[in-house]
């Protein structure tokens, strides 16, 4: 095996390598007993055939048995414990750290990604890794040493015993290996189905309202069974596999445990060895059996466990964004200066925008018009940085955000989307995530300024009223309203609104306007339209077409000129 495979692995296990040592402790100790007893019982026997039963020195064996089982049982608890204690701690830091990583990954990625099957990925490799941490690493060293003690006692009884112990021993192993490759390709397969099972559950169940709208509820169903069906068929085949694995490693144990009795009862039938040294025989045979087997169950314990966290690890080889750039320019404040120098984006080598140009002055509203996809969202995701100019530059107060410290470059920037995520909590906590250490002072004032102070009086809990997934229990001018006061309690000198206002009825969208209108001031805001009713007061509309700007200019001007904002216009009945 090589050894940059075991890097997942080891990488979780390091940061508690002192409790692991610690532990090791323990399982030498609860071993190295359970090893010695062979030899007590086996010295008892001799004692006893020779018709001496009552004798001092049988009977202070028989204590230090009886002593030495419930030390090692002793032992055997305090083992189990902390190593319970460590496989927990370990499988709680692959979860933290892959959601993490995953959290620190460009939006680019999360676009490209089930989020679903991502972490399906991490739940299993979760349980793979705490059964390996708890039981796994700290069965292979007991059954390690177990097996080399068997080896040097039963070479001590008789030679010929120990080679056909060796013997056996390599045939077993080879054996395993050579049966387990086909097991751990069917486990690939079989993580891959489920990673894609469970990545449509929780696809589907994030648009649960779309399945009731269209009554897809026993499509769903069927497309789950016949998921999990093929999942079944990967299981099955490889439990087939294993099953092949465990026979030849029942066949090898059975002769090898045939031999070695029959050869210990042949030499003591000619006084080679007595029958004490025949029963540690026995015993140790049952040990070293025992060993070798629990060595060939964690082996494949291990290639499972090792191919699961590996896939999931491969997180951690995707690049995040840069926060922690050392060269990095701070910002602790900004005018609200935005100019787009010659800007382009192409995203899988296509170009969705080209020689993007204007400059938006501090307080300036700007708006974006043009028909869907021609890539307004895109243009404006590119001042947070969401996006990365392929050419050109984006300059904030005459810096380009590049060089700007990417935490201090989006603390300048408030976003309220067409569709508002909502956290499954309470008002209190959805309004203030934009500023954690938000007086209620504070998160108040913002709500009164988001025109939703009102509404959240009327709920029983007030402030503490929870929201429901995705704030399914407001209603969407509600939960836009929210949204504004998590943008103003930001305080915020760059805001983009993202077609704010497009899914509300006529009564939600003048509350909601009216709340604009107060987190627009003093601030350099950004507006994506599909209603131009919305926009006539902007100080520079952009009409994009095909990714590039094709008029530019405020409301009157742009109908002035008869082209496409105008005819956008009258589609929309629109006039000056």
């Amino acid at each position: 095996m090589k050894t940059g495979k075991l890097k997942p692995i080891i990488k979780y296990l390091k940061p508690y390598k002192k409790a692991i040592y610690a532990t090791a402790v323990f399982v030498v100790l609860e071993n190295a007993i359970q090893l010695v007893l062979p030899v007590v019982y086996g010295r008892v026997v001799d004692i006893v055939t020779k018709g001496i039963f009552f004798e001092r020195s049988v009977l202070v064996l028989l204590a230090v048995w009886t002593a030495g089982s419930l030390m090692g049982s002793w032992f055997g608890r305090i083992r189990e414990r902390r190593s319970w204690d460590i496989g927990y701690q370990v499988a709680t830091d692959l979860t933290v750290k892959s959601v993490d990583r995953l959290s620190r990954l460009p939006l680019a990625f999360h676009k490209s990604q089930k989020i679903g099957e991502l972490l399906e990925r991490f739940t299993r490799a979760d349980m793979r890794i705490a059964d390996l941490s708890s039981e796994g690493i700290f069965e292979i060293l007991p059954n390690l040493l177990t097996s080399f003690l068997a080896f040097a006692v039963i070479a001590w009884i008789d030679w010929i015993l120990a080679a056909i112990y060796v013997v056996f021993t390599l045939t077993y192993f080879w054996a395993t290996v050579k049966k387990t490759k086909p097991v751990i390709e069917c486990q690939t397969e079989m993580n891959k189905i489920h990673e894609k099972a469970y990545g449509d559950i929780f696809d589907r169940t994030q648009n649960i309202i779309s399945i009731k709208s269209n009554v897809a509820e026993d499509f769903e169903c069927s497309n789950n069974i016949r998921n999990f069906k093929k999942g079944r068929r990967s299981h099955i085949k490889q439990l087939g596999l294993w099953s092949e694995v465990s026979s030849w490693q029942d066949f090898i144990y059975a002769i090898s445990f045939l031999s070695l009795f029959s050869a210990g009862m042949y030499l003591v039938s000619i006084g080679r060895i007595t029958i004490g040294q025949f029963i540690m025989l026995l015993g140790y045979v049952g040990y070293a059996t025992t060993a070798i087997s629990g060595l060939g169950s964690r082996y494949k314990q291990f290639q499972e466990s090792l191919v699961t966290i590996e896939r999931a690890d491969r997180i951690f080889s995707e690049a995040t964004e840069d926060y922690d750039n050392p060269n990095a320019i701070a910002l602790e404040s900004c005018k609200g200066e935005i100019e787009f120098k010659n800007v382009s984006f192409s995203y899988d080598k296509e170009t969705v925008l080209e020689n993007i140009s204007f400059k938006a002055e501090p307080g300036q509203m700007i708006a974006i018009v043009g028909k869907s996809g021609e890539g307004k969202s895109t243009l404006v995701d590119l001042i947070s940085l969401y996006n990365v100019p392929s050419k050109g530059k984006v300059m904030l107060d005459g810096i380009d955000t590049r060089k700007i410290r990417l935490g201090d470059l989006r603390r300048q920037i408030a976003i309220v989307p067409q569709e508002i995520a909502l956290f499954n909590d309470t008002i209190r906590n959805n309004i203030s995530y934009s500023k954690m250490n938000a007086t209620e002072e504070e998160i108040i004032a913002a709500a009164k300024s988001a025109n939703c102070h009102d509404f959240i009086m009327s709920f029983p809990k007030k402030y503490s009223q929870v929201v429901g997934d995705k704030g399914v229990k407001l209603s969407t001018g509600q939960k836009q309203r929210v949204a504004i006061a998590r943008a103003i309690l930001r305080d915020p000198k760059i805001l983009i609104l993202d077609e704010a206002t497009s899914a509300l009825d006529s009564e939600s969208e003048k509350y909601v306007q009216e709340a604009l209108q107060e987190v627009m001031k003093n601030r350099t805001t950004f507006v994506i339209a599909h209603r131009l009713s919305t926009i006539r007061k902007a100080d520079l509309i952009l009409v994009i077409e095909n990714g590039r700007i094709v008029e530019s200019g405020d409301h009157k001007e742009l109908l002035e000129k008869g082209g496409v904002y105008q005819k956008l216009s009258e589609l929309q009945q629109i006039s000056v």
